[in-house]
C-alpha cells in the first residue's frame, strides 16, 4: 500500500490526540495539516486599529489654587477619524469626555473646531476629527483655596474617559468608551 495523504494520515492518529490533547489541539492539528484553514475567508486588512490613545493631563499654566485646567489628548490612528462632539447627522454618535474624581468638580469640556469632510458611504458631510485632538476640561478641587499640589494629586486619580465612534472611509464602528491614562506634566 502506497503513502497516505497528509489529511488522511490525521485521522488514523485522532484517537490518539483525543486520549493525550484537548479537543481544540486535535482540531487544531486537523485543520493545519488538511489545509482546510486557508478554506476559511479571511476579514479585509485595516490601516490600523481604530481605537485611539487617550491621555490627559493638567495644563501647569492654568493651575491656581483650587483650579486648574484639564488636557484631554486624543491620538487617532491614521486612516481612521471619530465623529465629532456636535456631529452634522442624528444618527452618528457625538465624541464626549467624561471626568469624576474625588473631591473634584469638571465643567463643560471645550472642543477644538471638527473638521467637515464629504463622505460618500455616509451620506454627505460629517463633522470629524482627525490625528490628534486635544479638549480642554475646566476643573475644581473643592474647599482647597490655596493648595495647588492638593488638586494635582486629586487630578491624578480622576477617572477621564472618552466615548467616541470610529469611521474609515467606508464605515462606522459601534460607539466605544476607553479610559485615560494620567501623564504628569
Amino acid at each position: 500500500m502506497g503513502e497516505v495523504p497528509a489529511p488522511l494520515r490525521i485521522f488514523f492518529l485522532m484517537p490518539h490526540l483525543i486520549r493525550h490533547a484537548s479537543f481544540s489541539a486535535a482540531l487544531a492539528a486537523i485543520l493545519s495539516f488538511s489545509g482546510a484553514a486557508l478554506a476559511f475567508p479571511q476579514p479585509p486588512a485595516q490601516a490600523a486599529s481604530p481605537v485611539p490613545v487617550v491621555t490627559y493631563s493638567e495644563t501647569p499654566a492654568r493651575t491656581k489654587g483650587d483650579s486648574l485646567e484639564v488636557r484631554v489628548r486624543i491620538v487617532i490612528p491614521k486612516g481612521w477619524h471619530i465623529q465629532s462632539n456636535a456631529p452634522l447627522d442624528e444618527f452618528l454618535i457625538p465624541t464626549t469626555v467624561n471626568a469624576t474624581g474625588d473631591g473634584l468638580r469638571f465643567g463643560n469640556p471645550v472642543f477644538p473646531k471638527a473638521k467637515v469632510k464629504a463622505f460618500e458611504a455616509l451620506g454627505g458631510d460629517v463633522a470629524v476629527f482627525e490625528d490628534t485632538v486635544l479638549v480642554r476640561l475646566p476643573a475644581w478641587r473643592k474647599g482647597a483655596a490655596a493648595d495647588a499640589q492638593a488638586t494635582r494629586r486629586a487630578l491624578e486619580k480622576a477617572k477621564v474617559s472618552v466615548r467616541y465612534q470610529a469611521c474609515d472611509d467606508t464605515q462606522c464602528l459601534p460607539p466605544k468608551e476607553i479610559a485615560a491614562r494620567y501623564v504628569r506634566q
